[in-house]
């Protein structure tokens, strides 16, 4: 619990009011929707730090979750599940999954 800062307020804003704001620092924001119905395979970071993508083991899956936005930006399911996985690029666009089938996609 604490103060909820303003849908409305921009960026910048927001990094104000924390800087001066103790109670507003010390708060908790939680990603919406990160889980997995049985287990977590596999989970990295994008190199420019805005996305996390986890890889799910039954049914086979991957979901890409949004760090700024603070949800899931979109669900893929598999034929097989991603042993490994690796951004190509600096955002979500191009990730590359090794599956346990010894397939890359």
């Amino acid at each position: 619990s604490g103060p909820a800062v303003p849908e409305w307020m921009g960026e910048r804003a927001r990094r104000n009011l924390s800087k001066r704001d103790v109670n507003v620092r010390r708060r908790i924001e939680l990603l919406q929707d990160f889980g997995m119905p049985s287990s977590s395979s596999k989970l990295i970071q994008s190199p420019d730090g805005r996305y996390v993508v986890a890889t799910g083991t039954y049914p086979p899956r991957m979901r890409c979750y949004d760090l700024t936005e603070l949800g899931m930006k979109f669900e893929r399911y598999l034929d097989a599940e991603a042993v490994d996985a690796l951004f190509l690029g600096e955002d979500y666009g191009k990730v590359a999954l090794l599956r346990s089938d010894r397939t890359v996609e």
